[in-house]
C-alpha cells in the first residue's frame, strides 16, 4: 500500500487574517498552507518519459501533431524551489526569487531542498532525461514554501505580487501553484477584498493563466463537494486528480482508500466541485496525478515519484503552455485566459464520478472534464480557423462595399 503525501491534521476553518496592513490587498482569509511532503527521490534516471500521463492526455501526440513544445512562453512555479542545475531544465531557468526564511532569507536562494517544486516543474516542462508536457517552456522558480513543505499565504501573496510586477520583463504567461489550504469551499463570494484573490484577478486580466490544485481533502471533508483556498477563486484554472492507469490499491494517511484503480477513475482524496453546486467557482479540469515520475533533487540527473492534485496541476499547466505557444506562433500574441479555459473544456474527455470508482468515499454521480492535450489544441486550432474565415469574409464585404461606393 502507498500513502498520499500531505497533511493529516483536522481541517482548519478559515478566519480573516491581516498581515502588513500598509500593503494594498493585504487581507488573507487563510493563513497557512497544508504542508507538502517531499517526493520519493531516486538517483535515476530510470524513466525517460511521463509514460502513463502522456498516454492518457496524449501530450506527445499533441507536440508532434501541432509541432509545438512550449517555445516562447514561461511558467512561474510557486513551490519549494527548484534544482536549477538539473539537466532537465538546462538553459531554460529564469532567475527567480525566494520569499521564505530558508537560505538565511537570501532572496536569490531558490534551491529546492524538499523536492516537491522540482517534481512539479519537471511534470510541466522537463526535457532531456524526463520529458514534461511542454519541454521547451522556460521556468521561473518562486520559492514560497519552506524546506519542510510548509508555508504561509502571506509569502504566496508576495510571490504572486512579484510575478505580477515582472510578468512582462520575464515573459511569464502561466503560474503553477500545486498547493492549498485544508478547507472545503463552494464559492469565493464570501471572501471580498482577499489579497490573493485580487492578485489572481490582476494576473488573469493580464492574460496569465493561474493553475491551482483543487485540494487533497475530499475524504477528510466527508465526501462533500468543494475546493480549497485559493483554487476556489473563479479566476484560477482549478485542477482535480484522476489515476492514469491500473496502479493497484492505495491507502492514504487521512483514511481514504482506493481498492482498485484504473485510468480516469477519480482519486479518493481529490476535492471536486461541480458547476451545479459551485457555478463559476467549480473545478475546471481533471488530470492524471497519481503517481507521477519526474525530475528529482539528489543529483542533476535524479528523479522523484509523487502523487496528488499537486501532480495533476502541472500536467494542466503544461497543456496551457502548449496552447499559449501554439497561439503565440500563429497570432503573434497570447490568448486570453477565458479562451484557454474554453479550449481545455471543449477538448476534454468526459469522466463520471462514481461510475467505476471502487473506494471508500461518496461520489457525486456527475460528469467532469479530464484534460486532453490533443483535444485542447484541436479546439484552439478550430477557433483560429473560424476567426480567419470570419476575417476573410469581413474583408470581402468591405471590399464589395468600397467597390459599390465607386
Amino acid at each position: 500500500m502507498n500513502e498520499l503525501s500531505g497533511s493529516t491534521d483536522p481541517p482548519r476553518f478559515p478566519t480573516a487574517v491581516t498581515d502588513d496592513m500598509t500593503r494594498p490587498n493585504s487581507l488573507l482569509h487563510v493563513e497557512s498552507v497544508v504542508p507538502v511532503e517531499a517526493p520519493v527521490q531516486k538517483d535515476g534516471p530510470f524513466l525517460p518519459e511521463l509514460t502513463e500521463v502522456d498516454l492518457l492526455v496524449r501530450a506527445a501526440d499533441a507536440r508532434r501533431e501541432f509541432n509545438v513544445g512550449g517555445s516562447g512562453v514561461t511558467v512561474a512555479v510557486l513551490d519549494t524551489g527548484l534544482r536549477t542545475t538539473h539537466v532537465d531544465f538546462a538553459g531554460r531557468v529564469v532567475p527567480g526569487r525566494n520569499f521564505t526564511r530558508e537560505g538565511a532569507g537570501d532572496p536569490a536562494d531558490v534551491e529546492d531542498r524538499n523536492g516537491h517544486g522540482t517534481n512539479v516543474a519537471g511534470i510541466a516542462c522537463a526535457a532531456r532525461i524526463h520529458t514534461g508536457v511542454a519541454p521547451n517552456a522556460r521556468i521561473v522558480p518562486v520559492k514560497v514554501l519552506g524546506d519542510g513543505g510548509g508555508g504561509s499565504f502571506a509569502d504566496i501573496r508576495d510571490g504572486l505580487d512579484w510575478v505580477l510586477e515582472r510578468r512582462s520583463s520575464l515573459g511569464i504567461s502561466a503560474v503553477c501553484m500545486a498547493l492549498g489550504a485544508s478547507d472545503n469551499r463552494t464559492t469565493d463570494t464570501d471572501m471580498p477584498g482577499d489579497g490573493i484573490g485580487a492578485l489572481l484577478q490582476e494576473l488573469t486580466d493580464e492574460g496569465v493563466c493561474c493553475c491551482v490544485a483543487a485540494g487533497n481533502e475530499y475524504y477528510a471533508h466527508g465526501g462533500l463537494q468543494g475546493m480549497s483556498y485559493p483554487a476556489i477563486f473563479r479566476q484560477t484554472i482549478s485542477v482535480g486528480s484522476v489515476y492514469d492507469a491500473d496502479e493497484g490499491s492505495f491507502r492514504y494517511r487521512d483514511g481514504a482508500k482506493a481498492f482498485v484503480t484504473a485510468a480516469d477513475r477519480m482519486t479518493p482524496f481529490s476535492q471536486r466541485l461541480h458547476r451545479k453546486v459551485g457555478g463559476p467557482c467549480a473545478t475546471d479540469i481533471f488530470a492524471p496525478g497519481s503517481p507521477v515520475t519526474s525530475a528529482g533533487i539528489l543529483n542533476d540527473t535524479g528523479e522523484s515519484l509523487q502523487f496528488g492534485a499537486s501532480q495533476a496541476t502541472p500536467v494542466v499547466t503544461g497543456v496551457v503552455l502548449l496552447l499559449q505557444s501554439f497561439y503565440l506562433r500563429t497570432r503573434g500574441e497570447l490568448p486570453t485566459v477565458a479562451d484557454v479555459k474554453r479550449w481545455l473544456v471543449r477538448g476534454a474527455t468526459v469522466i463520471y464520478d462514481g461510475d467505476d470508482e471502487h473506494d471508500n468515499v461518496g461520489h457525486t454521480g456527475l460528469s467532469f472534464p479530464r484534460i486532453s492535450a490533443v483535444g485542447s489544441l484541436l479546439a484552439c486550432a478550430k477557433d483560429l480557423a473560424m476567426r480567419e474565415l470570419t476575417a476573410a469574409e469581413h474583408a470581402r464585404e468591405e471590399s464589395g462595399a468600397a467597390t459599390a461606393r465607386r
